[in-house]
């Protein structure tokens, strides 16, 4: 009896699996059908296809890697990054930090004062790179240095940071696994009184258009970049000054890099 229970009930299952998996072969043959019966469009690729990364890595003229932080300030300029910057030193009247109708304080506040209007002393230095360079400018940083307001002449330094992005000229950049980044630091020094030594906004087209001349100059290779850019100003004075600018030159002869293996943060 016992023999014939188990043998009804294996029975039993069977049909009812058999059943379940004729169930569900039924119903997957429409969405097959409707798959297999998909048109490919003339022309189409019955795989997608992948578009590669772009290329975070550049190499130096000697075979080595390139520090990510000038890779990342020659490349990107689609942001703002920590190295592609200006760096301003310039002594400003604290009497053009006010606004209209506004009295300069008392001697213990004008350090106070310094501090919170000193971006405006940054506004002009902007104005300067875009019209030139730059496809947009911003200030980082602007700050009075310490211990350099003098309340008897009403004026003091400050050190000021903007961040830049360069204007797009529209050449496309030639194959970068086949090309070297190659940097060189351009000098500007003017005594007083020579063109360009007025204001710190002369100063700084001035060395623009050094940087300019530079990247056209002859040695100097594809896609010629500033990175960082560094300018000391006051009235009366000589003006100090420099820019790092770097291009792309062919692969020497007999040059291969091997591409990292590891995937470089920040680009």
């Amino acid at each position: 009896m016992l023999r014939i229970l188990i043998g009804t009930g294996l029975l039993l299952m069977t049909v009812g699996f058999g059943a379940a998996g004729w169930q569900y072969w039924k119903t997957s043959q429409p969405a097959a059908a409707t798959q297999a019966a998909a048109p490919v469009l003339p022309g189409a690729s019955a795989e997608v296809a992948k578009v590669p990364p772009p290329q975070i890595w550049l190499a130096s003229p000697t075979g080595g890697l390139v520090p990510q932080d000038d890779v990342v300030a020659y490349l990107r300029q689609d942001r703002f990054v920590p190295a592609r910057t200006l760096r301003v030193l310039r002594q400003a009247s604290l009497g053009s930090l006010l606004a209209d109708g506004e009295k300069l304080p008392e001697a213990p506040f004008l350090q106070v004062l310094a501090d919170i209007r000193a971006p405006r002393v940054a506004e002009g230095l902007c104005a300067v790179l875009t019209r030139s360079v730059a496809k947009e400018c911003a200030v980082h940083s602007a700050r009075v240095v310490d211990a350099s307001v003098d309340p008897v002449a009403g004026t003091a330094m400050f050190q000021l940071e903007l961040v830049y992005r360069l204007d797009d000229t529209g050449d496309e950049l030639p194959d970068l696994a086949t090309h070297v980044l190659r940097k060189d630091e351009v000098l500007v020094d003017l005594q007083a009184g020579d063109e360009g030594t007025a204001s710190s906004d002369a100063a700084l087209d001035a060395v623009l258009a050094a940087v300019d001349a530079a990247c056209k100059g002859e040695g100097v290779g594809a896609a010629c970049r500033p990175l960082r850019l560094s300018l000391d100003w006051k009235p009366g004075a000589a003006v100090s000054a420099r820019a790092e600018i770097a291009w792309l030159d062919p692969l020497p002869t007999g040059m291969s890099v091997v591409p990292p293996l590891d995937t470089v943060p920040g680009g």
